[in-house]
């Protein structure tokens, strides 16, 4: 029999995501030199990351980094843990400002367009053979088009091209950051830190 507290319970829709790592270089770019702190990601990186993420809709609760054991070192993990959240964080706020700066200016298109197609069709309601307004109606029925499918390319852009990525860095910005150890001799798992930030 269920408890109304198990009745109340809600269903965990979130995930943790393991990638595995022979060293921590594999995180970032081989033809950037700088320090943790400072270097690119790495695309390899990146995408397989993305993949991982990509499986299902269910929010990440932990990204999990798999370290050889005997390549481990806490200061090194700490820093590339902050640099993570704060690449992310970065790229997810561009992301989201992209998205709305899209959106905006497809909007902005439309009632652009609408007032282009109203203006138009009152001119071809007047019937008049003035060349001045059958000029402007020649000039504001296909401006008005393109207005309104240059808006629409926009609106559609940032839910088909921009969205997926918002919600990938999204994602694993608001994730925990963990490295485990590897223990290759017996081939088992065993987590050492959660590193929260």
């Amino acid at each position: 029999m269920e408890t109304s507290e198990e009745k109340n319970k809600q269903p965990d829709f979130s995930r943790n995501i393991s990638i595995w790592i022979d060293t921590y270089d594999d995180i970032f770019s081989d033809f950037d030199p700088r320090s943790f702190s400072e270097r690119n990601i790495s695309d390899d990186f990146l995408n397989e990351l993305r993949k991982v993420s990509h499986e299902d809709s269910f929010h990440i609760n932990e990204l999990r980094l798999l370290v050889p054991e005997t390549s481990r070192n806490q200061e090194s993990e700490n820093i590339i843990s902050k640099h993570l959240h704060a690449f992310f964080r970065k790229n997810a706020h561009a992301y989201q400002e992209q998205v709305k700066q899209l959106r905006e200016k497809g909007f902005s298109f439309v009632l652009i367009s609408v007032f282009l197609l109203i203006a138009a069709s009152y001119i071809s309601s007047l019937k008049s053979e003035n060349i001045i307004l059958h000029t402007l109606l020649v000039l504001l029925e296909p401006s008005g088009w393109f207005f309104i499918w240059r808006g629409l390319d926009h609106l559609i852009s940032s839910s088909r091209d921009e969205a997926p990525e918002l919600d990938f860095y999204n994602k694993i910005a608001k994730s925990k950051i963990a490295f485990v150890s590897i223990l290759k001799n017996s081939g088992q798992k065993e987590e050492i830190d959660l590193l929260k930030s």
